[in-house]
């Protein structure tokens, strides 16, 4: 049986920036993924609404998720030639995703709490 020749790795140092923040990211997404599932406990209260929100939490996770991982490529390549550019858009989403699961959060907390 042939060996497989190694796979090229995307740059040659594996605890670079990218990496940490890939994590980050994945971690902010698996929060958004727990909190849709805590919206989907509340169904008896919100009926529709509660499966609505954990659709558009949902989404948000995955969509933050494809946006890092075409992060982490930008990133891998900035490392190899040496020359980075920001993306101000994904920040700018994934803070916009967590304001509005935040304040959706809190509403939801003030109609439970006034039922």
């Amino acid at each position: 049986m042939a060996s497989r020749p190694p796979r090229p790795q995307p740059h040659s140092d594996p605890a670079l920036q990218p990496e940490r923040t890939t994590q980050s990211w994945l971690r902010t997404s698996l929060t958004m993924t727990v909190v849709s599932l805590v919206f989907m406990r509340f169904v008896n209260v919100f009926q529709g609404w509660s499966v609505a929100i954990f659709v558009i939490c949902m989404g948000l996770a995955i969509v933050a998720i494809a946006m890092q991982v075409r992060r982490y490529r930008l990133g891998s390549v900035s490392i190899r030639s040496e020359r980075g550019r920001p993306t101000p858009w994904a920040v700018a989403f994934l803070t916009t995703a967590v304001c509005l699961i935040a304040a959706l959060s809190i509403a939801s907390v003030i109609k439970i709490s006034l039922s």
